[in-house]
């Protein structure tokens, strides 16, 4: 039996006492500190039970959800090859042709593919990218190795390509035609009629906006010829009767841009 002072009257009692036999104190062997620690002991056990049930429940949902996600996969954009062109000692000349443009990131991550499926070996790489239905022959986009990755964009972005279709024309009632010019400067041409005159706005992906005004001549195939009086340059266009805008100079026709209709 284990004696020690009474904590209220310090009268000698017993450790395991329920009441002080002098003065009637509960638990008179039992110090504040004490009482504390049981507690906190007690508290303690039932936590790390707590713990244990609800690790043990959550194993079988975790592995569950883990069998059922889907592996990522990584799908690289598009691309077919038109032409490969390598001699030894000259840089390897490769033609892309894309169904969309893309963003720099990919267009890089396509590039990088192209270099690494061939067996030729080339200190220099150079790859000319192409847009299907791009109304510029030359290339939209070109990435070279020498040896690291370099890009050079001619045509319009991918972002500003989307800005462009997504244009509202709808301020134009008296619209007669739209068409798209890709290339460096990439705008959208609306040609309209206003107070008997025809005039074409160029509107360009930041929202900026020329106008011109035309002479208008009908041609005996039901085209339509425009002519820039303050035009010193011997090149005039021509609405097709298939609506497309053609681009003519003192050798022909230089372009030709087939109608272009918004989403929105």
């Amino acid at each position: 039996m284990a004696l020690r002072p009474c904590k209220s009257c310090k009268n000698t009692v017993d450790t395991t006492a329920k009441i002080c036999p002098n003065c009637g104190v509960k638990n008179p062997g039992l110090s504040a500190a004490q009482k504390v620690f049981r507690l906190l002991t007690v508290l303690l056990i039932i936590a790390v039970v707590v713990s244990m049930c609800s690790i043990a429940s959550n194993e079988k949902p975790a592995e569950e959800a883990a069998k059922q996600v889907a592996p990522t996969t990584v799908v690289s954009p598009a691309y077919s090859i038109t032409k490969d062109d390598f001699q030894k000692g000259r840089p390897r000349k490769v033609e892309v042709m894309l169904p969309k443009r893309l963003d720099e990131v990919d267009l890089v991550e396509v590039a990088k593919a192209i270099r690494a499926n061939t067996k030729i070996q080339a200190d220099r790489t150079f790859i000319g990218f192409r847009v299907e239905g791009q109304s510029e022959s030359t290339y939209w986009a070109n990435v070279s190795f020498d040896p690291y990755a370099t890009t050079s964009l001619f045509g319009l972005s991918a972002k500003d390509y989307e800005s462009l279709k997504a244009l509202d024309l709808k301020a134009y009632p008296n619209r007669t035609g739209s068409w798209l010019r890709d290339g460096a400067f990439g705008h959208v041409m609306v040609l309209y009629k206003q107070n008997g005159k025809y005039l074409i706005d160029s509107i360009f992906p930041s929202g900026g906006k020329n106008t011109t005004k035309y002479v208008a001549q009908k041609l005996p195939d039901g085209g339509l010829r425009l002519d820039d009086p303050e035009s010193d340059f011997n090149e005039h266009y021509v609405v097709d009767a298939k609506d497309n805008l053609q681009g003519w100079g003192e050798n022909g026709v230089y372009m030709t841009l087939p109608p272009f209709q918004p989403e929105s």
